[in-house]
């Protein structure tokens, strides 16, 4: 049962509603009904919204006396479609557009933020930077977010634009050299210039709080990209709620990436679509079919289901809209019960580098962290992705993987030697290990020295039968350059094979980028294994996921598949599906384990710029799975109640799925 306070992870059917509206329509917002605006909803199967307050225009959507209220607005919105959600039971979020705000950019120019030569940010579209640090805080923001708590029957706030891009301004100038005594310059390391603008709104969002505390304590505080992997911890702690953007470009990995970063926070996180193809505001409409293949990542992975929408200018909403969200949120209302209070199975843990709490981390979403995100679930291997200042988390998981860069805090290391000697197993590629000082830190730990990287900027390796998996077998291209390691008590892996030659224009082979393999191997590994302590480390020396990121070469996903099977014979589950299946295990509050099976159907790619569709889902059929249990009364597919005939063979259950059309749950009674 969840408590009041905990209703954003009760009310999981969540719609964003975009509202950006200038004032030079005439009919701009002329039809707004607050009955047929929530009827909608309703019929939706919304059961919490974010609703307007202030536009990144600079117009207020509520009875303002501080601000400058649409003129278009006959009533006031706000209240008008707040009291009317609550009539109805759907929470509401008002929305306030902090760091754009075309309005007071215009007339109030000394509010601007401030590029590094001097000008103020350039106006595109509604797009007015404005800076949280001058007198813009105090004069307008503050006050209207007070108005807000003191008359509004809303539950919290939705601040939107925290920061900007970069600021110069008088006032960032001054508060940097009062606060650290120096200046604020272009010169200033630009994570440095990120950490002080990030966290110039976090002592805003605790001003905000003293404005809670003293007028509605229960309104709770959302900010977008609080709590998002990508941002300072320091920034994140001041909001109740997080919010992460999160829309799909060229694949639909981004809510898995993200869910399953959040899931291992203490506060719930939403992750949000958003109902267009190609961003905010363009009115096209996806698929039910591939908006609910989108919830399905979002809630099979432990988070909410949201999206987000758009008015239309004469205050209405678009019924189609919502005859798709009353399917796709439709799909998550039968299923909702079944999640409440299900946590992720923990087992393997991709450790972001985050150095440290106070900054925005740089490399937490690069290359290497999405090609690592991407193997793993094409491998259905069971694992969150953990930032490396949660250290005090490590020990409920059996493995961890490193990603490059060396962008962790020293304090990782020591810690990381320690639950490795305790029996865990720990994996890391290319430079995730490499220092400043030309040296790897964990040497000891996985049994190979650091000599240097290699002179070719291309590989070729043949993994040792233990580790081949599918692989064939030949030697393997590596599109990426390799470390050359001493053998200091490790087992070879896989072989590091040299390439005939390191091209040039004049000096090649016929392939231009990846000239044939040596015909021996190199004195190197390119994989290695060592034991240490009851525990093991893996290296790899290149920077795999980061390649086949690039890449997507098959091998290269067959050969972490076969590492992991190696180091892992005994997983969570096994299932005999195609890649296109992401899989996650859960436990239920009563001990119920809930194996989730999310199936993405995409259609072909088009150019780059282009979102692949998915316009129908056909389903899969008779998916052959295992899951580790020790006993089991029933496992039934869910939300059917469909038993499904099983077999206990050892330690695992043996079931097949008859049918995942968008996904699969399957729950294994204990």
């Amino acid at each position: 049962m969840h408590s009041d306070t905990d209703w954003f992870r009760a009310n999981i059917r969540q719609v964003h509603m975009d509202f950006h509206m200038p004032e030079f329509p005439r009919e701009a917002i002329a039809n707004f009904d607050a009955g047929e605006f929530v009827a909608h909803l309703r019929r939706g199967k919304v059961n919490m919204i974010a609703l307007f307050a202030k536009c990144h225009f600079g117009n207020s959507f509520y009875d303002t006396r501080v601000g400058h209220k649409h003129e278009g607005l006959a009533g006031d919105f706000l209240m008008e479609a707040a009291a009317e959600c609550r009539r109805h039971g759907i929470r509401t979020i008002a929305y306030y557009s902090l760091c754009c705000d075309r309005r007071v950019y215009d007339t109030h120019p000394h509010w601007r933020a401030i590029r590094a030569d001097g000008s103020p940010h350039p106006i595109q579209g509604p797009w007015g930077r404005v800076c949280v640090n001058t007198p813009y805080r105090e004069e307008l923001v503050l006050p209207q977010l007070e108005e807000i708590a003191a008359g509004y029957p809303v539950d919290g706030y939705f601040i939107d634009i925290p920061t900007v891009p970069e600021c110069f301004c008088p006032y960032c100038k001054a508060k940097f050299r009062l606060m650290y005594g120096r200046e604020l310059a272009p010169e200033t390391p630009k994570a440095e210039q990120r950490a002080f603008l990030q966290n110039s709104c976090g002592r805003f969002l605790r001003e905000l709080r003293a404005i809670v505390e003293r007028r509605n304590p229960a309104l709770k505080i959302l900010t977008n990209e609080g709590w998002a992997l990508r941002s300072a911890r320091t920034f994140s702690e001041q909001n109740d709620y997080g919010v992460w953007e999160s829309q799909p470009r060229n694949n639909y990995l981004s809510h898995s990436f993200a869910a399953r970063h959040v899931r291992t926070l203490d506060v719930p996180v939403q992750v949000m679509s958003v109902r267009f193809y190609q961003g905010w505001g363009d009115l096209t409409l996806k698929p039910a079919a591939q908006m609910t293949t989108e919830f399905a990542a979002m809630i099979g992975n432990g988070g909410v289901a949201s999206s987000g929408d758009q008015v239309n200018v004469d205050g209405t909403l678009q019924p189609a809209v919502y005859g798709m969200f009353a399917k796709a949120f439709g799909f998550v209302e039968e299923r909702e019960t079944l999640l409440a209070g299900a946590e992720s199975v923990k087992e393997t843990a991709i450790l972001a580098p985050v150095p440290r709490r106070d900054w925005p981390p740089e490399h937490v979403q690069g290359p290497e962290m999405l090609g690592a995100h991407k193997a793993l679930i094409e491998s259905h291997v069971q694992f969150d992705i953990l930032a490396s200042i949660d250290l005090h988390k490590i020990d409920a998981y059996n493995i961890l993987v490193l990603t490059e860069p060396n962008d962790f805090a020293p304090e990782v290391f020591g810690k990381l030697r320690q639950w490795v000697h305790g029996g865990g197993t720990l994996v890391a590629a290319g430079n995730s290990l490499l220092g400043r000082d030309n040296a790897f830190a964990l040497e000891d730990v996985f049994g190979v020295e650091y000599l240097e990287p290699s002179v070719f900027s291309v590989s070729h390796f043949k993994p040792r039968p233990n580790v081949r998996g599918e692989c064939d077998d030949l030697p393997l291209q590596f599109r990426g350059r390799s470390c050359k390691v001493l053998l200091r008590g490790a087992e070879v892996l896989a072989d590091y094979i040299y390439p005939q030659i390191e091209q040039t224009a004049v000096y090649s082979f016929r392939n231009p980028h990846c000239p044939p393999p040596a015909g021996e191997v190199s004195p190197y590994p390119f994989a290695t294994l060592h034991r240490f302590g009851d525990g093991k480390a893996v290296y790899v020396a290149g920077s795999i996921f980061k390649i086949y990121w690039e890449t997507n070469h098959h091998w290269l996903r067959q050969f972490i598949e076969g590492l992991w099977r190696h180091i892992s014979p005994n997983p969570p589950y096994r299932i005999q599906a195609p890649g296109t299946v992401e899989s996650n295990l859960m436990r239920r509050p009563n001990g119920d384990l809930l194996l989730n099976l999310i199936h993405y159907q995409v259609g072909h790619q088009g150019a780059q710029t282009a979102i692949p569709s998915i316009e129908k889902v056909h389903p899969l059929r008779g998916i052959e799975c295992e899951a580790r249990a020790e006993t089991a009364r029933r496992v039934v597919a869910e939300p059917q109640g469909e038993e499904l005939p099983f077999q206990l063979e050892g330690s695992y259950i043996r079931f097949t799925v008859p049918e995942i059309e968008y996904m699969a749950m399957i729950r294994i009674e204990t």
